[in-house]
């Protein structure tokens, strides 16, 4: 998880890492890591508790840039009991999930 706040305590807003997301600038800082974004979307009070519910299974959004990665890191997140709901590269996924993407602090179970 990563959030560009320039401060946090107090918070002082978005630090600014144009033309990057949040993850991107990330992944620059450590050459050689495989990166996933993942759990960026959802408040930690829905993180504890148990991801399956009577009408469904909690979402994990997640994005990343190395496919040999994502696979086993989804199957951990359904082994766990989420439901993985994957966003594509950094670029694309990361930017909805980041503070201010139109998925930050939205929860959705999966029906299916």
């Amino acid at each position: 998880m990563t959030n560009q706040f320039a401060r946090s305590d107090p918070y002082r807003g978005f630090a600014d890492v144009s033309p990057l997301t949040g993850s991107e600038w990330v992944a620059q800082q450590l050459p050689g890591v495989m990166l996933i974004k993942a759990f960026n979307a959802m408040f930690a009070t829905h993180m504890a508790p148990d991801p399956r519910h009577q009408d469904g299974n909690q979402v994990v959004f997640l994005a990343g840039d190395d496919e040999s990665a994502k696979t086993p890191f989804t199957r951990l997140l359904t082994e766990f009991g989420f439901a993985p709901v994957d966003l594509g590269a950094l670029r694309e996924g990361g930017a909805l999930m980041q503070l201010g993407g139109p998925l930050s602090g939205k929860h959705f179970l999966f029906q299916g």
